[in-house]
């Protein structure tokens, strides 16, 4: 008798257990907003930590492909101004190489990123509270600015503002991580740093900073909704 109840038993775990974790991610629709930052030749002293901290929005779908797999779309935009942190000297060289030393303005941006998930929900484990993924893709800005330039030779040190814009491709690197909620819906937080290999986010490519590509770093709140359930 009780081997008869600890076959029942044993049976009982098995078919239960795979409901504590299920591979139940669907494809979900987010929207994400925080503080973001620039990082250019003329975006402040990084080294100061002396620069703009501005807000950043964005939306995205996420297609599931496997248990471990998503492809995720974002579009988004960034609020960017480099901010007044230069001194004489250095607006001097800047204008002589003929570039703005300050701008203000906006970058649109939209891109593709495989995403895998590191701890995702199986069948026959225990689900996690806290879901960790991370992504490397590609994408496409624009960045359109209102720049500021020294006028050379001018005894009164007056500048002219003109606009300017410049577009290219851009590599994003995204880590997060997320929680269910018991709706249809989960939160997470994202880091994002989209890196322009050509240096040409913020107009000037005099190379006063350590590393070439321009960048921009994000840190985001998500909110996403699952879709088809």
């Amino acid at each position: 008798m009780k081997t008869v109840s600890l076959i029942f038993l044993s049976l009982f775990v098995f078919f239960s257990f795979p409901s504590f974790g299920q591979d139940d991610r669907t494809d979900r629709l987010g929207i994400g907003v925080g503080p973001a930052k620039m990082y250019g030749d003329n975006t402040g002293v990084h080294s100061q930590f002396k620069f703009k901290v501005l807000p950043v929005i964005s939306v995205d779908y996420s297609k599931k492909l496997e248990t471990h797999f998503d492809v995720k779309a974002t579009a988004g935009w960034q609020l960017v101004n480099s901010g007044d942190f230069y001194s004489m000297e250095q607006i001097d060289e800047i204008a002589e190489a003929n570039l703005p030393h300050a701008f203000r303005g906006n970058v649109f941006f939209a891109d593709v990123v495989p995403i895998y998930h590191i701890n995702p929900n199986e069948s026959g484990y225990l689900p996690s509270l806290i879901k960790v993924y991370a992504g490397l893709g590609l994408g496409y800005f624009y960045s359109q600015r209102t720049d500021e330039r020294l006028i050379l030779g001018d005894p009164r040190r007056r500048t002219e503002t003109y606009p300017a814009s410049d577009s290219g491709v851009y590599i994003p690197v995204r880590i997060g991580i997320y929680k269910d909620l018991k709706s249809d819906a989960d939160i997470g937080l994202e880091a994002t740093l989209m890196i322009s290999p050509f240096s040409e986010l913020d107009g000037n490519d005099q190379q006063q900073k350590r590393f070439k590509s321009d960048m921009l770093m994000q840190f985001q709140f998500y909110y996403r909704i699952f879709m088809g359930k």
